[in-house]
């Protein structure tokens, strides 16, 4: 992707690639504030702010990962390692493919991320419950990702491009980088403890565990229903055959669903007591599993399959039973929706033609799902 917002590429014109370098840049800063304000919003849904809490939680994930690019602890970056689509370039035009390769970068999570640094700051845009303040948070990432492209500038050809993505390969573990990312952890770690030092006495214990159980169970739900083959194959790596499979199929994704939907209406400590039978469940499952396989056992609890020490998705899961145990002790149901009430007089009528165009939409859709089936089988 670098090699194609070169110079060269546009005729040795420097003020077209400087126009389409700024929209590079627009691109990627505004993907990545957009994700910012995402995770703020999200955070707001789980209760956020979470106090003394979540500043608690914003510590512990600058130090992890401070650790991480200090190399002294081997902590996993979360990324999909996936290159934006390269027939952009020849569908769109330069100045359009410009701005969507800078927003396929802008959220760094679904392309490769070398360094830890973001996966920080997003928890601190999630904790601070605020689209605004998440999109501050995160957009300079997307600036900073969008002006890697001006490296560029005295490219030639198509092969000082390529070795150019191999020197910035390299640049990216440099000593110089990591001492880089190091300071800005330490700095975010150093700023959170310090309002966690100054910060009132009340700590909502309660509502950050249910947060973060909800978050958890949403991201394990949202990989089984987004990647139903993926999920497929790790039921079948388990050993669910016949009615056990179908149950597990679509009782695991709704149940975690579930206890989403209570952390997000506000049950805390009822998401933390439905939250302990399914870790408990999971667990079972794990050792039914490690009889089997022995002691590396199919992960597939985020709708992919990695092999893993049975010991480590126990250890996982005990930390989310603390979670939960935590919300259903000092969790606090607060219901945040309202029982709807029965419609009398004008307002029949508009709730009448909701349901008439809910019952068309569900047809529809039931109907040219039914319509794919039959062709796909033809």
């Amino acid at each position: 992707m670098v090699e194609t917002i070169t110079p060269v590429v546009h005729g040795g014109r420097r003020g077209r690639w400087a126009g389409d370098v700024a929209l590079h840049v627009a691109g990627a800063t505004l993907s990545a504030a957009a994700f910012g304000a995402i995770l703020g919003a999200a955070g707001s849904v789980l209760g956020a702010p979470w106090g003394r809490g979540g500043l608690v939680v914003v510590v512990a994930a600058s130090v992890i990962y401070l650790l991480r690019e200090a190399r002294a602890v081997p902590v996993p970056v979360p990324q999909l390692r996936r290159q934006v689509p390269e027939w952009w370039r020849t569908f769109f035009p330069a100045p359009v493919a410009s701005f969507l390769y800078g927003a396929g970068l802008g959220i760094g999570f679904l392309t490769f991320l070398r360094q830890g640094t973001l996966v920080a700051v997003a928890v601190a845009a999630a904790s601070s419950g605020r689209p605004g303040v998440g999109a501050l948070l995160v957009a300079p990432f997307g600036v900073a990702r969008g002006l890697s492209v001006l490296a560029t500038a005295r490219i030639r050809g198509p092969e000082e491009g390529r070795a150019l993505i191999g020197r910035l390969e390299a640049a990216a573990s440099a000593p110089a980088w990591r001492t880089a990312h190091v300071a800005a952890l330490g700095a975010m770690t150093a700023t959170a403890a310090f309002a966690v030092a100054g910060f009132g006495a009340g700590v909502r214990v309660g509502a950050v565990a249910a947060g973060v159980l909800g978050a958890v169970f949403a991201w394990s739900a949202g990989g089984k229903l987004l990647r139903p083959r993926d999920w497929r194959r790790a039921r079948s790596a388990y050993g669910l055959r016949g009615p056990l499979d179908q149950v597990a199929a679509i009782g695991a994704p709704v149940a975690e669903a579930g206890v989403l939907g209570l952390v997000v209406a506000g049950l805390h400590r009822t998401a933390g007591i439905a939250g302990l039978p399914l870790l408990l469940m999971f667990s079972l499952v794990v050792l039914r599993a490690r009889r089997t396989a022995g002691d590396l056992v199919p992960c597939g609890c985020f709708g992919t399959v990695t092999a893993r020490d049975y010991r480590v998705l126990l250890l996982r899961n005990a930390v989310l039973t603390v979670a939960a145990a935590v919300a259903a002790v000092w969790g606090v149901d607060s219901p945040r929706l309202r029982t709807p009430e029965i419609p009398t007089g004008p307002d029949v009528l508009p709730l009448a033609f909701v349901v008439v165009g809910l019952s068309v939409a569900a047809w529809t859709v039931v109907r040219s799902v039914r319509s794919l089936g039959r062709r796909g089988a033809a």
